[in-house]
């Protein structure tokens, strides 16, 4: 034994140092900028400016770090899963009148196709905000706040979007800079770019495909309602008239139109009328119709302000309808109706948080105090806890309520419309539901709130959304929420960096473009990549009782005497899935049907894992709690199935009700599933 260890010490002593190419910050730095993976940025002038320092005045130039569309999009391409998942959304034929994505819809139905294997076009959606990079409270705050732009590729699936490998930076500045300049010299940066590529695109050989073109196109942009404005040319004040970027609407015409129908929307030649007055008016004048300002993106050949059909859902309802009316309700249900006391809320909160499994992470904060009405929640919550506060507060009030009470069906009204507006497909039909469902609602909150409460811009967002769900697909795909996840990222790296002296440079760079080097190398843009904790072998015929072992042998293809791995948890993407969990798994005579998870198992030495669930009864939809009531069903009975296979990939929540049948189970769900 010690002659082996001396013959290692030896040997190792001989090796020259492994990680000497390495031994450095900047050797690290230089290695991975000369990887062929790695997308370096460049800097690119803003304008020019004169400074004086010491007495003495110089010139500085202002940059801001852009990063080529192109070349991360061939970074990207030379990835044989990415080119796979690619393809598998080009022969995704959904069925007829089903609104699915983006190229379902009618504004890009035929624009963008995969079906010339010498041909790529790639769909992009563009997405600006603002950013603080260091604690608001200090001094010089603002000084070193930053513009975020960040691109995602359309012809992935939405859910594969969220991801933050999937959502790829184009450009990093500071704000001030932008005050001064404009976005004037990033978008002819882009423009230019996205000309070439609409266009000529670029040649490459790609795995799976072989030698293509690519060509790229700018499809639309999704910020949330201020930077939305800004970015587009538009007023960015939303207490006066012209505020809305699709159509002509007042602040006085807002509180009586509850259907698109009410405005007049803008178009193309309206728009060039409106930049015609703006630029032949001798008086100095703000707007025209609400257009502050012509918008470069125009320059792009597939792309125009006024046809860009997208509103973010997540601002819209989540941080501002949906606090504004929940504070509404509860305030008429506890300081008027008093169905129950604020403790009793804020109890009964707590106490149905420790009951379920899921969004068990988006619990929110204890209630301070009940403002009146149009005052909206205190304390502010995030978006995701807005969300999870209205799905649930049902199930969690509801027993305490009347049913005829016009209050708490405002609440169930807004579920509805939350749940619709989150839903991953829709159909004509369901469109045209959600209009009547819009103008229903709109027209409810003015008859119990009018007199306190006037509908805000955001309310009358809501009239654009069927339209833009029918021209540009699920609103879930336009959502912010992924994008302002992303700026965590940068958050984190300011707070370890904390050196400001050029932080757009640094965070572009030196963390970001490192960080996406190490998103390609793991493959970390993949979305189907399930990861497990603990497992344990045993034989089929002891993962359950003999029925099971029936199933499991005819679905595996096994012996009762094989092994298979067992797992009660696992991760896919970055969604926890766990024993206990109910699934949607199919839909018979307009009915859903959920199982229960029981466990996760996969055959020894293969990659796909099945799910093990036993069927509930579902006794149907309980209206007042916004739920579906379910049972186990006697006999047992199982299904196996692979993820693929689940109608929805997003575990239902499950809760009881005390004063309910105990055997009896209540689900809710995440949005509307047909």
């Amino acid at each position: 034994m010690q002659q082996f260890v001396n013959s290692v010490d030896n040997g190792m002593k001989a090796l020259p140092d492994p990680f000497g190419f390495i031994s450095s910050k900047y050797k690290l730095d230089s290695y991975f900028s000369c990887h062929e993976s790695f997308v370096s940025p460049q800097s690119v002038n803003f304008g020019m400016r004169f400074e004086t320092v010491y007495g003495k005045t110089k010139a500085v130039y202002d940059t801001f770090e852009y990063v080529s569309v192109q070349n991360t999009l061939k970074v990207l391409l030379s990835n044989e899963q990415y080119i796979r998942c690619l393809l598998q959304m080009q022969n995704v034929n959904t069925k007829q009148n089903i609104i699915g994505h983006l190229f379902d819809a009618e504004h890009h139905r035929s624009t963008y196709t995969m079906s010339n294997p010498q041909a790529i076009s790639i769909a992009l959606q563009l997405f600006y905000d603002g950013m603080g990079t260091v604690n608001p409270l200090r001094g010089h705050g603002t000084m070193y706040n930053v513009g975020v732009f960040y691109y995602v590729v359309k012809n992935l699936p939405d859910a594969w979007n969220t991801c933050f490998a999937n959502v790829h930076l184009l450009c990093l500045c500071y704000s001030h800079d932008i005050k001064v300049h404009g976005f004037g010299p990033i978008f002819e940066k882009f423009a230019c770019e996205m000309s070439q590529l609409s266009s000529t695109g670029f040649r490459g050989v790609f795995p799976i495909i072989g030698e293509a073109t690519v060509y790229v196109n700018l499809c639309q942009v999704a910020c949330d309602n201020l930077a939305l404005n800004s970015l587009l040319g538009f007023v960015e004040s939303f207490s006066g008239d012209f505020c809305c970027t699709m159509c002509y609407a007042t602040r006085s015409s807002m509180q009586d139109g509850f259907v698109e129908e009410c405005f007049v929307m803008r178009s193309r030649v309206e728009y060039d009328k409106d930049i015609g007055k703006l630029n032949s008016t001798k008086e100095s004048v703000c707007h025209v119709h609400g257009v502050k300002r012509y918008c470069e993106l125009n320059n792009i050949e597939s792309f125009h302000v006024t046809e860009n059909y997208s509103l973010d859902i997540m601002h819209i309802f989540l941080e501002g309808i949906v606090p504004l009316e929940i504070g509404c309700v509860l305030f008429n249900l506890v300081c008027a109706q008093k169905y129950f006391t604020f403790d009793e809320l804020n109890a009964q909160v707590t106490d149905f948080w420790g009951m379920i499994s899921v969004d068990r992470k988006n619990k929110p904060p204890h209630i301070n105090r009940l403002m009146p009405p149009g005052a909206g929640l205190n304390p502010s919550m995030k978006a995701t806890q807005s969300w999870a506060l209205l799905k649930y507060l049902p199930g969690i009030i509801g027993d305490r309520v009347p049913v005829d009470d016009k209050t708490y069906r405002l609440l169930l009204h807004l579920s509805e419309l939350v749940d619709l507006a989150f839903a991953p497909r829709f159909t004509v039909g369901l469109v045209a539901y959600m209009k009547e469902c819009i103008k229903d609602h709109l027209t409810m909150f003015v008859e119990l709130f009018g007199n306190a409460v006037s509908l805000k811009p955001k309310h009358h967002l809501l009239v654009h959304l069927p339209t833009i769900i029918l021209k540009s697909g699920p609103l879930v795909g336009m959502s912010c929420l992924k994008y302002e996840l992303k700026n965590s990222f940068f958050r984190r790296s300011c707070h370890v960096v904390c050196n400001f002296s050029n932080i757009c440079k640094t965070l572009v760079a030196y963390r970001h473009q490192h960080y996406a080097l190490y998103s390609i190398l793991s493959n970390s843009h993949e979305r189907d990549c399930i990861i497990v904790g603990k497992t344990s072998c045993m034989s089929v015929s002891s993962v359950l009782h003999g029925s099971v072992t029936d199933l499991l042998c005819g679905s595996l293809q096994l012996d009762p005497q094989d092994e298979v791995v067992v797992a009660d948890r696992l991760t896919r993407g970055t969604m926890e899935c766990r024993k206990g969990h109910y699934y949607v798994v199919d839909i018979v005579n307009d009915e859903l049907l959920f199982g229960e998870v029981d466990c996760f198992v996969c055959r020894r030495k293969s990659a796909t894992w099945h799910i093990l669930l036993h069927m509930s009864e579902t006794i149907g939809r309980v209206a007042h709690l916004h739920s579906y009531a379910v049972r186990a069903k006697i006999p047992l009975t199982y299904h196996l199935l692979t993820f693929s296979e689940l109608l929805d990939y997003h575990p239902v929540c499950s809760y009881r009700n005390h004063r309910q049948n105990n055997d009896v189970k209540f689900l809710r769900l995440p949005y509307f599933i047909f």
